[in-house]
């Protein structure tokens, strides 16, 4: 049997403030630039009990909180911190999904078939680690399956484990509503509501599925599976094969600011700027997509002169490309993907054969081809002045 951990660091980026700041723990902090167009990245628990969560726009974070402390991000920090927390998991495992910037899913089967320990006691023992190395809470998720370790993660907030097996699982996951169900959203939530599907429960016992499908589409059954505590998909860890790395983001509800689109750019640039550094991996070139409100999907990408992996370079460029093809119109889903990637061995195998090669290239064919590149004709030719081989 599988055994899949998913890790979630608690409110990342606040308490990545916090652990530099302790002055700050317990108190109601959101980190935004402090502007009026700026939106709350994240908050802390504390800020969280007014009301405050994710994308909120900064004003309305102050109405509700007048006592509210506003963090400007630092998202060097953040991806230190991220690399270091990685780095912990990895010694538990290789098989590692990085889902985003402060998010993994962990098969952890081989390392239980080797030390037959408890799944609960290691997941504290990884738990303790984080907090412990890194000054940051976490919650962990343990079943048979990614589906389930995510809904595991999400309850008992911050410094949660939580198990879920077929066992427990009507207990647990089928009280919960329909709209915490990972994958599905807030409008589709309400339409579910009105036919009487309020719990993951009556989407596991459903029986009209012509009804259930009209709202969940061409994923009905997996969502029905699911709801079963039934889930196949494999933990994608990279290996040296991958040709890209990507990440994307679907927003609750559109997004047209732009100040507030680049800030969501810099999360997923963290977190492609994680994977790819981790794997020792570097890009040259660059891609963005935009999906916009009607479904209409926008793909452009940049060939670079150097090859990338740090965040500051990845996201350089990727507002380049931004700042010249966004319309301006709300945006539903963006991503970044470098494409071509490769580790920093074959690169420099692949410089030092063109440096042998360029060594190679005979002195006299070089000036001849960079006179000919002036002229409007190939009027010269080596043999012109070769005698006997020499020149």
């Amino acid at each position: 049997m599988r055994i899949i951990f998913h890790i979630d660091m608690n409110a990342f980026y606040a308490n990545c403030e916090i652990s530099q700041h302790p002055e700050l723990k317990g108190k109601p902090i959101v980190i935004s630039h402090n502007s009026k167009r700026s939106v709350v990245s994240t908050a802390s628990y504390e800020a969280r009990e007014f009301g405050i969560h994710s994308a909120m726009p900064l004003f309305m974070a102050k109405e509700k909180c007048p006592d509210l402390i506003v963090v400007e991000p630092h998202f060097n920090l953040y991806h230190n911190l991220s690399q270091r927390f990685f780095e912990i998991v990895y010694t538990y495992s290789k098989k590692v999904e990085i889902a985003s910037i402060d998010e993994c899913y962990v098969d952890m089967s081989d390392y239980f078939t080797l030390t037959h320990a408890q799944p609960y006691i290691v997941a504290k023992e990884i738990q303790d680690k984080i907090l412990e190395t890194l000054s940051l809470p976490c919650s962990i998720g343990i079943s048979p399956n990614k589906f389930l370790s995510k809904m595991a993660s999400d309850m008992n907030k911050p410094l949660g484990i939580t198990i879920i097996t077929q066992r427990n699982l009507k207990e647990v996951l089928w009280p919960i509503k329909v709209g915490d169900m990972y994958g599905i959203g807030k409008k589709t939530a309400p339409k579910l509501e009105e036919v009487g599907i309020k719990t993951i429960a009556d989407i596991a016992n459903y029986d009209n599925y012509q009804t259930i499908r009209q709202f969940l589409g061409k994923n009905t059954l997996i969502y029905y599976n699911r709801a079963n505590g039934r889930d196949l998909s494999p933990v994608v860890y990279e290996d040296t094969d991958m040709k890209s790395i990507g990440h994307s983001t679907t927003f609750e509800s559109d997004i047209s600011d732009e100040d507030s689109l680049k800030e969501e750019f810099k999360k997923v640039c963290l977190t492609v700027a994680e994977r790819a550094s981790k794997h020792d991996m570097y890009s040259n070139c660059v891609v963005i997509t935009l999906k916009y409100t009607r479904f209409k999907s926008v793909t452009r990408q940049m060939l670079v002169q150097e090859y990338i992996n740090d965040y500051e370079k990845i996201y350089s460029y990727v507002m380049m490309l931004f700042n010249k093809h966004y319309t301006h119109e709300p945006l539903r889903l963006i991503g970044v993907t470098l494409n071509n990637v490769k580790r920093k061995e074959a690169i420099i195998e692949q410089m030092n054969m063109f440096d042998a090669k360029n060594e190679a290239v005979d002195p006299i064919d070089s000036l001849i081809e960079n006179i000919n590149k002036m002229t409007s004709a190939h009027l010269i030719k080596a043999k012109d002045y070769r005698i006997n081989g020499k020149s």
